[in-house]
C-alpha cells in the first residue's frame, strides 16, 4: 500500500478541523512535549457534540516532522472518504485533547525508566 499525503496542509502544530455534510466532524492536534516529541490525536463524532464519538492517538514521534507527515497522510484518506478542510470552523474539543495529553504524560511519567550506564551498576565476583 502506497500512502499519499496532502501537501496542502501546513506543518504546524494548530487544530486541523474537517467536515462531512451530513454533520460528521473530524479534529486533529499535534501536541509537542517538553521532550521535543510530538503527539498526533484525532477525534471524530458528531458536530456540537461532547465528548467525541471516537479517539485515536499516533506517537509519540521522535520527531516533529513525523507527526505532520502522518497528519498530512491522514487528512488524503479522509479527503477520500468525503470530509473537507473547514478552515472557518474552530475545534470544540481543545479540552478531551487536552485531558488526553495528561493522561499520556502521566503514563510516560510511571512507566519512565533510567537507562544510562554506570559503571558501579555492574557486579563483576571474579
Amino acid at each position: 500500500m502506497r500512502l499519499r499525503y496532502d501537501k496542502t496542509i501546513p506543518a504546524d502544530p494548530a487544530p486541523l478541523v474537517l467536515t462531512k455534510p451530513e454533520g460528521q466532524r473530524v479534529e486533529i492536534h499535534i501536541r509537542v512535549d517538553s521532550d521535543g516529541s510530538a503527539t498526533l490525536l484525532a477525534f471524530g463524532g458528531r458536530e456540537h457534540q461532547s465528548p467525541p464519538d471516537k479517539t485515536t492517538q499516533q506517537g509519540p514521534f521522535l520527531v516533529f516532522d513525523q507527526a505532520v507527515a502522518a497528519k498530512r497522510a491522514i487528512v488524503a484518506q479522509l479527503k477520500d472518504a468525503g470530509y473537507k478542510v473547514a478552515d472557518d470552523q474552530y475545534p470544540l474539543w481543545s479540552m478531551a485533547v487536552q485531558r488526553s495529553m495528561n493522561e499520556l504524560r502521566k503514563h510516560k511519567q510511571e512507566t519512565a525508566v533510567d537507562y544510562r550506564f554506570d559503571p558501579k551498576d555492574v557486579f563483576l565476583d571474579w
